[in-house]
């Protein structure tokens, strides 16, 4: 099955964001594994919050159906959300096939 990069990105609401991060992380808790989400964390650096999730799915559509109850998509927190099919070159994130 295909892997999905999901970047989001934040607007710069700490407050909002801070009050409903716990939601948002048992939100993506709850789709590892049979939710397809294989990882996710922040990233540092740039300009703005940002943070990456991996997704093993069918296609875009999936994860943003999956991503789309997300209480802070819902909130508006996450301005941009980018989706783009990754394909492993090198190494692995512990699925069969990884790097070829």
């Amino acid at each position: 099955m295909p892997v999905f990069a999901v970047i989001y990105r934040y607007a710069d609401k700490p407050e909002i964001i801070a009050e409903h991060r716990p939601a948002h992380r048992e939100y993506l808790s709850s789709l590892l594994g049979d939710g397809g989400l294989i990882a996710s964390g922040r990233m540092e650096g740039g300009t703005g919050d940002s943070a990456l999730l991996l997704f093993e799915a069918e296609s875009p559509q999936a994860i943003e159906a999956v991503l789309n109850p997300d209480p802070l998509w819902s909130l508006g927190v996450i301005e941009q959300r980018e989706i783009k099919q990754w394909h492993i070159g090198s190494g692995s994130i512990g699925r069969d096939g990884d790097g070829h």
